[in-house]
């Protein structure tokens, strides 16, 4: 009985993850320039990629990803950073939806389509050479840079 008045609170907070991702983003492309959101799009990414690496992807990890990144988000708030404010605005929602599963799938879909959408070419390609230098994007890659 108890637990009908509250509802589902895991459901509620996956709806607002996944209404809030669209607005953040909608906003950001009323605010900033297109160098400004291929800067929030490339924090966005590299944190990301940061937390699951630094962190790992289980639910204690990515809560404790969480935690790091509200410290930062609470510093460019402090600092008036706007578009890293934003970047790290998008990683919580991200690291968020991750925790809650399925149901913040859109929210985790909405944010990845931007990155891709708006992330530079090159950056992502950068962590991979490394990893594999005999890749035949290591030739294109240089060949378009000439």
């Amino acid at each position: 009985m108890i637990f009908g008045l509250f509802g589902d609170r895991k459901g509620r907070k996956a709806q607002q993850m996944n209404r809030d991702a669209p607005l953040i983003i909608d906003q950001a492309k009323q605010m900033f320039t297109d160098n400004r959101l291929r800067e929030i799009a490339d924090t966005t990414r590299q944190h990301l990629q940061r937390a699951h690496k630094i962190f790992g992807t289980e639910p204690i990890d990515l809560r404790r990803a969480n935690d790091e990144y509200r410290k930062l988000h609470k510093e460019a708030r402090r600092n008036n950073q706007q578009a890293d404010l934003t970047a790290m605005t998008l990683v919580i929602i991200h690291l968020r939806a991750e925790l809650n599963g399925v149901d913040a799938a859109p929210a985790r879909a909405t944010i990845e389509q931007f990155i891709a959408s708006w992330a530079s070419p090159e950056a992502p390609e950068a962590p991979e050479a490394p990893e594999a230098p005999e890749a035949s994007s290591a030739p294109g890659t240089s060949g378009e840079a000439i």
